[in-house]
C-alpha cells in the first residue's frame, strides 16, 4: 500500500483513539454515525471503529 493511500485513515485512526481517551462519548457516538460502510477501510480502521463501538457499548452500560 502506498503511503498517499493511507493518508485518508490517519485524521480518523486519530480521532477515533482521542475521543476514546477522552471518555467523549458525545463524540464517540458521532464519529460512528460518520462511518461509511459503504466505502472499504483498512484493517486497522475497522479495528479502531470495533474498539470505538465496544467503548461506547460500555459508557452506555454505566
Amino acid at each position: 500500500m502506498s503511503s498517499s493511500s493511507l493518508h485518508p485513515v490517519t485524521p480518523y485512526g486519530v480521532a477515533i483513539q482521542e475521543a476514546i481517551s477522552l471518555g467523549n462519548l458525545p463524540q464517540m457516538k458521532t464519529l460512528l454515525k460518520q462511518r461509511d460502510s459503504s466505502k472499504k477501510e483498512s484493517k486497522e480502521l475497522s479495528s479502531a471503529y470495533e474498539q470505538l463501538a465496544q467503548e461506547v457499548a460500555r459508557l452506555e452500560r454505566r
